[in-house]
């Protein structure tokens, strides 16, 4: 298993709401086509900073959804949901689970 972790606050104006939508439609409309995707998962906390972890079947799967990433419909109502410069991620590959 891969994930993806992606880190960011949200666009001034934006609830949590409103993001929860967005994220849904972009998970029926374009992530669960892509071969090898298994769940996103949205995360908060205290200070309301958002950790998304996004699974994926394989590293190769993952980067495969990067190149996609031009054709996401609705691509403008989701990355207006981020303020803007505050995106961070991370790559991480399971090599173990106990």
């Amino acid at each position: 298993m891969y994930k993806d972790i992606i880190k960011y606050e949200l666009a001034k104006g934006i609830t949590l709401e409103h993001l929860l939508k967005i994220a849904q439609q972009i998970v029926n409309d374009w992530m669960k086509k892509l071969p090898g995707f298994i769940k996103w998962e949205i995360h908060t906390d205290a200070n309301e900073a958002f950790t998304d972890i996004v699974y994926w079947d394989s590293e190769e799967s993952a980067k495969n959804a990067e190149k996609e990433m031009q054709n996401i419909p609705n691509a403008g109502d989701w990355f207006a949901c981020y303020k803007e410069g505050s995106i961070s991620s991370q790559k991480l590959r399971v090599v173990g689970e106990f």
